[in-house]
């Protein structure tokens, strides 16, 4: 299985997208979106920018 985007509604009615890993992990959440429209346009942005960003090290000291 490959990683998925899943589109759920809140308590609030408003949709939330999660990225789940092939794994089954969850690794990002987008809440609070208030049409399916936004859900498409932080898809297409979460996708855009996963295969476009750059690595950024953090671990090594200053």
């Amino acid at each position: 299985m490959s990683a998925r985007f899943e589109v759920l509604k809140d308590e609030a009615r408003l949709y939330r997208v999660q990225l789940r890993s092939a794994e089954g992990v969850v690794v990002a959440i987008a809440q609070g979106l208030q049409s399916l429209d936004a859900v498409k346009h932080v898809i297409a942005s979460v996708r855009e920018s996963a295969a476009m960003g750059l690595v950024v090290d953090l671990t090594q000291p200053i």
